[in-house]
């Protein structure tokens, strides 16, 4: 997945990691749902839709659809606080990580969002990245950074089959503590509706 930031599989082999959720990060419909969704920020209080999970760490939590399983600590790519994947015939489909502290020197939300789109392989289309907020818990909100692309799975590494349109979607900011945090969510085109994308944004709350 070339621009695929992790690709369901890992950022940092940001094709390979399909298998551990067409990654790294936010999928649905990720593809042509990421185009209209561009712009969506969080509200002042994080919401999370009924009957959808928590992946919950000591920086953030972030909310996920109930078909995306979390995954142990020992199952979680290197790297990564926290994860989740949804998986089709035992393939994995779609995924969200969470990892914290990616980059060196990075202390405000320009050079998160540039060391995030850093992680985007060759051969990844980018859709679009656009200046959001996400909430925290002390019932404000922070900046933070969206970042959407679009690309095709390799078949590599657990991947889904080999040209399977795939769209990712990644949130980047620093945490309370001004700390780079990054949530990469990637998938299966369609995958995801248009408003999901916007819940998993929505549900976002710093510690």
């Amino acid at each position: 997945m070339n621009t695929s930031v992790r690709s369901v599989a890992s950022v940092r082999s940001v094709t390979s990691r399909v298998g551990y959720g067409v990654r790294t990060a936010l999928t649905a419909g990720l593809a042509a749902t990421l185009l209209a969704a561009c712009g969506t920020g969080a509200k002042d209080a994080a919401t999370t839709p009924d009957g959808w999970s928590t992946l919950t760490t000591d920086r953030l939590t972030v909310a996920h659809p109930a078909d995306f399983k979390q995954l142990a600590a020992g199952d979680l790519p290197e790297g990564d606080a926290a994860g989740a994947v949804q998986r089709k015939d035992g393939s994995p489909v779609g995924a969200i990580y969470v990892e914290f502290d990616y980059g060196t020197g990075i202390n405000d939300v320009d050079m998160a969002g540039t060391a995030a789109q850093a992680r985007i392989q060759l051969g990844a289309t980018p859709v679009d990245t656009t200046d959001i907020e996400v909430a925290t818990a002390k019932g404000d909100t922070a900046e933070a950074r969206r970042i959407d692309w679009t690309s095709t799975s390799t078949g590599d590494d657990g991947q889904p089959p080999k040209g399977t349109p795939l769209a990712g979607v990644m949130v980047t900011g620093l945490d309370t503590k001004d700390r780079p945090f990054l949530i990469t969510v990637n998938a299966e085109q369609g995958l995801l509706s248009d408003q999901q994308i916007k819940d998993i944004i929505a549900s976002v709350s710093l510690k």
